[in-house]
């Protein structure tokens, strides 16, 4: 029997099930689509990612960020926790992309009675429950002056492929893979800049999720389309390209011949139908010295899908730590592209199709290793 949407909810503020295995990393990932009068007919729009997260290493370095911290996890209450670790968000404002924008240490305070995360510091930021709102405060700093976001995120649609859809997977030697995704909320709320506030429009997804093993490389994509629907993969892999970066500087990103882990989710929201799928393919194609573009090609019982997906923006966050105790580093390179979903096309085998077109989203994909 399905838990409540509520119970579920309340889940999402609760710390790690499971903080044993050094590495292991622990965050919470919003991505806000934020929408101007063109995103229906060209797929783009303003975004921002903010990530809360510890991993359990007393040493890792984040892009400009050398974090040290030797307890990631402690509990300071019958319902509360203090997470040692780094709040880190980058913004695309239409035209140039702030990758730090929140970059930094924290204490994060969290209350799983009240339902709230607090990272305070320099460039504060939080998020909460306030009704049916998922409620996301954000401020820092551009080259215009101070920046402030309030996003108000509500889950009108309840059908319970857009979530909370929660999974786990058990590993060897007891590592555990585990998380819980929001695939799509309508965002409300307002910005203010130099004190001038204007309100916001679109839409966002969340996850939680909890990697208590090494990360692999990925490829994984999210879009949102104009009347509801949404489709969403992840192919995570092992091959050459976890040398890129480290032992081999010419590894290349290529389609993976070695996959670990394969799924893909259509939702078609004016019919109600979930096309689930654990056959997926990406090709990336690298674009313009940085940017990349996805073709897609999947399948599950009785539909297959094609899709092309281009990127327009691009923000990384380099990891290096020590391997081991030896004098050697590794290196993990987590790219993150805002993008359009510029083709979707679905196929079931008794001759139905479904095309869509102009999807506003994001894409991923990782090369590298850290142990």
């Amino acid at each position: 029997m399905k838990e409540p949407w509520e119970t579920q909810i309340r889940d999402i503020w609760t710390p790690p099930s499971y903080w044993k295995i050094n590495g292991s990393w622990f965050w919470w990932f919003w991505l806000f689509f934020i929408h101007d009068e063109d995103t229906a007919k060209t797929g783009k729009c303003r975004q921002l990612m903010i990530l809360w997260s510890i991993k359990k290493d007393k040493h890792i370095s984040c892009n400009s960020l050398d974090i040290r911290i030797p307890d990631q996890l402690e509990r300071t209450g019958d319902s509360k926790w203090r997470l040692n670790g780094a709040a880190a968000a980058w913004y695309f404002d239409g035209k140039k992309m702030h990758d730090d924008f929140v970059l930094e240490k924290s204490s994060m305070e969290l209350d799983s009675e009240n339902l709230s995360l607090a990272a305070p510091g320099a460039t504060p930021s939080s998020f909460t429950l306030e009704g049916g709102d998922f409620v996301t405060k954000i401020s820092s700093k551009t080259d215009s002056g101070p920046l402030e976001f309030e996003f108000r995120a509500r889950q009108d649609d309840l059908h319970e492929a857009v979530g909370p859809v929660r999974g786990k997977t058990n590993l060897p030697l007891g590592m555990v893979v585990e998380g819980t995704m929001i695939e799509r909320f309508t965002l409300s709320g307002f910005e203010k800049i130099n004190g001038k506030k204007k309100p916001v429009a679109g839409t966002a997804y969340f996850q939680k999720i909890l990697v208590a093993a090494p990360p692999p490389q990925w490829y994984w994509g999210v879009y949102h389309f104009n009347e509801g629907s949404f489709l969403t993969f992840m192919v995570s892999y092992a091959g050459r390209s976890a040398l890129a970066d480290n032992a081999w500087r010419g590894a290349k990103l290529k389609k993976p011949t070695l996959p670990v882990q394969q799924n893909l989710m259509f939702y078609h929201a004016p019919t109600g139908r979930v096309f689930k799928g654990s056959e997926v393919s990406v090709t990336p194609k690298n674009e313009n010295g940085h940017l990349w573009s996805h073709t897609v090609h999947g399948k599950g019982k009785g539909f297959e899908i094609e899709a092309f997906a281009d990127a327009y923006a691009h923000s990384c966050w380099k990891f290096v730590k020590n391997v081991g105790v030896l004098p050697a580093k590794s290196t993990f390179k987590y790219n993150e592209y805002p993008a359009v979903l510029e083709k979707f096309v679905l196929r079931t085998n008794d001759g139905e199709k479904i095309e869509l077109k102009m999807g506003w989203g994001n894409m991923e994909n990782s090369w590298g290793f850290l142990l």
